[in-house]
């Protein structure tokens, strides 16, 4: 005997809906699938901030250290200039030394100035005790991944 359609329409309805074990399953799939990926989208940006603040380090902190060790140089080539100008005269002229250390000095007075302008010098000489540490290299990583595309 044939069966009337809402008969049909309820049996297909029945063959259809998926039991309780396959809903749970692809609400597990679903589940996993999210916290999964965001994870791992979490986990590249903390790894890429990692390696950005490593490399950051490597290079700048080189960078600073060898403007550090110019700066000593320079500091200690006024030095000798001063004690050259001083052992160079016969008679030790006011006027004269004067004006040749101011020249010496003044010099001195712009490479500082570049340097701290230009190099990023931050007035300390001691090559230990630099700007970019881990931590400092880290954060700036983080800036640059925070504010990318907000110019």
């Amino acid at each position: 005997m044939p069966r009337s359609r809402p008969e049909a329409f309820d049996l297909m309805a029945e063959a259809e809906k998926p039991s309780k074990c396959i809903r749970f399953l692809r609400f597990l799939w679903k589940f996993f699938r999210c916290v999964f990926s965001h994870v791992s989208l979490v986990s590249l940006v903390v790894l890429y901030c990692l390696i950005g603040a490593y490399a950051f380090e490597a290079l700048e902190a080189t960078h600073e250290k060898e403007i550090k060790k110019s700066i000593k140089d320079i500091r200690g080539n006024v030095s000798e200039q001063l004690w050259k100008i001083t052992k160079d005269v016969e008679v030790l002229i006011r006027e004269n030394w004067t004006d040749k250390a101011l020249r010496e000095l003044k010099s001195f007075e712009n490479n500082l100035v570049w340097m701290m302008e230009k190099e990023g010098w931050d007035g300390r000489e001691g090559e230990d005790d630099i700007q970019w540490t881990f931590a400092g290299a880290l954060f700036y990583s983080i800036v640059v991944i925070t504010t990318i595309g907000k110019l």
